[in-house]
């Protein structure tokens, strides 16, 4: 059975990301807290991706930031993809950042950027 959940009461520390499944402006990433719990985060209207072999690393937590707070080569790509008509300017302006933080150091090991995020406990 599959539930919503908020994801603030996510135990994220030392879980687990198990998979990333990439689909046509949707990520789904399959995790598992350090309690095994197995949690699926739903990632919607997907504009990029940057993924560092992140299976079966342990997380340290998650950030999110508006896609204007990122870095300038994110920036610079995402303006990018709006002069080449590939993003809207609206689409951008709801564009956040959601960065998985690798236990093992303060570096990211996947950074989605997407419009929203939805967790469901399965």
């Amino acid at each position: 059975m599959v539930t919503d959940i908020f994801i603030g009461d996510i135990p994220l520390v030392d879980g687990v990301i198990q998979q990333v499944i990439l689909l046509p402006e949707q990520v789904k990433i399959y995790f598992q807290t350090e309690q095994g719990i197995s949690i699926i985060f739903s990632l919607e209207q997907v504009a990029a991706v940057w993924d560092r072999r992140s299976a079966g690393q342990e997380i340290g937590g998650m950030r999110t930031v508006p896609w204007s707070r990122t870095e300038a080569p994110i920036r610079d790509y995402l303006l990018a993809q709006v002069e080449q008509g590939e993003l809207s300017e609206e689409w951008l302006s709801s564009l956040s950042m959601y960065s998985f933080v690798s236990s093992w150091g303060d570096h990211s090991i996947l950074d989605i950027v997407a419009s929203e995020i939805r967790t469901q406990r399965q």
